[in-house]
């Protein structure tokens, strides 16, 4: 198992969860760019549009990994995740963030167990709800970042600060100035899949978010949940602690004897939200979709 260290970062077709400050990042198309490569910010919609390639780095907390050989129940208001046909290949008990470019292969912090000759068919990831990310972009015309000390101008980017998107609170710590400068790393804490504005969403179903019925979010296959300190299914932004996904794989995952390496893969090529703010006169950056698979080889 001596590959079982690294995250690689690659274009997967298998989406864990998908966020966007407005709504499915599945239906959100990446933003219109002229012959320059600038985003054309007349185009840009209030819902948001994908910014491809524009984090030049991700943070993301794994806290734990799970393989299961059967699709795990889902966490309910009233039970956590059903880990009985799973395994615990990773534990990250001081919860270290993994700090990323595209592209780039780094080593996950924590502790791993390889996992037991067998099929398996499903993951189940433990995040933290907290994420960072760096990222610089540039318009084709001059306008207003939105954060209290931006100027205005082409070039905008993130820079060193923190905000929360949650039910009725959102944030505008975009930086735009006449300069192109290094951005800074953005903290966003994840307290709402879809729009602010929207009731609370605690779930993202095959990259849809959706509000729990009574109690629990339906549909089954990939997922992303928010939940509370005890691992349930939140019922209010005020009430989120963490994030975990349950991934279904394509095709089953065999371990044997032969097995020579594990690889959990991210792509974080898309991983950067842009959404018009203030009627339409500034701009707002975020955390935008990264996509996982996990492969047995």
């Amino acid at each position: 198992m001596k590959n079982f260290k690294y995250f690689i970062l690659f274009l997967s077709l298998i989406t864990i969860f998908e966020i966007t400050n407005s709504k499915d990042a599945n239906a959100v198309d990446a933003c219109d760019t002229n012959g320059n490569g600038e985003i054309e910010y007349a185009t840009t919609p209030v819902g948001g549009c994908i910014a491809v390639g524009a984090a030049t780095n991700y943070e993301i907390t794994v806290k734990e990994i799970h393989l299961c050989t059967a699709a795990p129940i889902a966490p309910t208001t009233s039970t956590p995740t059903d880990l009985s046909n799973c395994e615990n290949i990773l534990t990250n008990s001081a919860a270290t963030a993994s700090s990323f470019a595209a592209g780039e292969d780094v080593t996950i912090a924590g502790t791993f167990t390889r996992p037991s000759d067998g099929a398996y068919t499903h993951a189940v990831i433990k995040f933290s709800n907290v994420f960072g990310i760096t990222a610089a972009m540039k318009f084709d015309t001059d306008i207003d970042g939105g954060h209290s000390s931006s100027e205005t101008g082409k070039f905008c980017k993130t820079i060193v600060s923190s905000g929360t998107h949650q039910t009725g609170q959102g944030h505008d710590l975009s930086f735009c100035d006449d300069n192109e400068t290094a951005p800074g790393k953005l903290t966003e804490t994840v307290k709402q899949f879809g729009k602010a504005s929207d009731a609370f969403q605690a779930c993202a179903i095959n990259g849809q978010p959706t509000a729990a019925i009574s109690g629990a979010c339906l549909g089954s296959g990939t997922g992303g949940y928010l939940v509370d300190t005890d691992l349930k299914l939140a019922t209010s932004s005020a009430d989120v602690d963490a994030f975990n996904g349950i991934l279904a794989f394509g095709s089953s995952q065999k371990v044997t004897p032969n097995t020579t390496a594990f690889t959990v893969r991210f792509d974080v090529t898309n991983g950067v939200a842009v959404a018009k703010t203030g009627s339409g006169t500034s701009t707002y950056i975020g955390i935008g979709p990264f996509d996982m698979t996990i492969s047995v080889e």
